[in-house]
């Protein structure tokens, strides 16, 4: 009985030493800790009372008195292992739970940084043609005269009413080819002629003089087939309308879209991208 208690101490202690060490920093967490320095000290003084007259508390040979109640010292050492066991089960199931913690926000902190980078590159990279021709249209609605004409009175037929628009356009009759051609693009939308139409559009308001119109017409055009066959000429014309109204460098990135998207471009397109980039002082 003499070794057992000083053995049962010192396989208290062992694991101790490294409880000793702070393991999270949270009062939960300090109060466990300090529970178990406690509980420490207080073996340390029960193995020093069974250790007899000054000798070693880990290899004591005295024998306790009868009246030290070794078995009842026995019993308290081990109570006090078990507390310190438990208190050490909780201090690792609060490692866990900080440990989770840390990984959920190291989680939304990486998506929120994506997300940023995301917007970044969006507004950086995919919106330029858009912010010109938004601010195109601001500066229309700003400035639009007070009364418009009357539309023209257009066929019902997309068909019939095209080409009317055409005839329109052909005979320099800018304002009635616009009107006749905005009919069928707000009237008859999923006609296969609206796509004309809505470049025709385009076109009969930088014929009238309209860059701030023109701008806007011409980049619907584009928005409604990016791969159609007015699609280059659309972003061609959107980049001039944008050079008439000064706003060069929105101008020049549009030719760099059109460059990096349309690159079998014929003899002739070149040549107008490279007026309208001359006109813009594009590098």
């Amino acid at each position: 009985m003499r070794y057992r208690i000083p053995l049962l101490a010192a396989t208290l202690l062992m694991p101790l030493g490294a409880s000793a060490q702070p393991l999270i920093q949270s009062q939960e967490g300090i109060a466990l800790q300090n529970e178990i320095l406690q509980l420490q000290q207080q073996v340390q003084q029960l193995q020093g009372q069974s250790g007899g007259n000054g000798g070693s508390s880990l290899g004591a040979a005295a024998a306790p008195s009868p009246a030290s109640g070794g078995t009842g010292s026995n019993s308290l050492v081990a109570s006090l292992l078990t507390q310190v066991q438990q208190l050490q089960s909780q201090v690792q199931a609060l490692n866990g739970q900080v440990s989770e913690l840390q990984h959920q926000v190291d989680t939304q902190h990486d998506q929120t940084e994506k997300e940023i980078g995301d917007l970044k590159f969006q507004m950086g990279n995919g919106a330029a043609a858009g912010a010109a021709a938004g601010a195109a249209a601001s500066s229309s609605q700003a400035s639009a005269p007070a009364s418009a004409p009357p539309p023209a009175v257009a066929p019902k037929d997309p068909k019939a009413a095209l080409q009317a628009a055409l005839d329109a356009y052909g005979k320099h009759d800018y304002a009635t080819a616009r009107s006749l051609a905005q009919g069928i693009v707000t009237t008859n939308k999923a006609a296969p002629q609206a796509y004309r139409a809505q470049y025709l559009v385009a076109q009969s308001d930088a014929a009238q003089g309209d860059p701030q119109n023109a701008a806007v017409a011409f980049y619907s055009t584009y928005n409604m087939n990016k791969n159609g066959t007015y699609a280059p000429r659309a972003l061609l014309g959107l980049a001039s309308s944008l050079s008439s109204l000064h706003q060069n460098q929105e101008a020049c990135e549009t030719i760099a879209s059109l460059n990096s998207q349309f690159t079998n471009q014929s003899a002739g397109m070149r040549a107008d991208v490279a007026a309208v980039s001359k006109r813009a002082k594009c590098q």
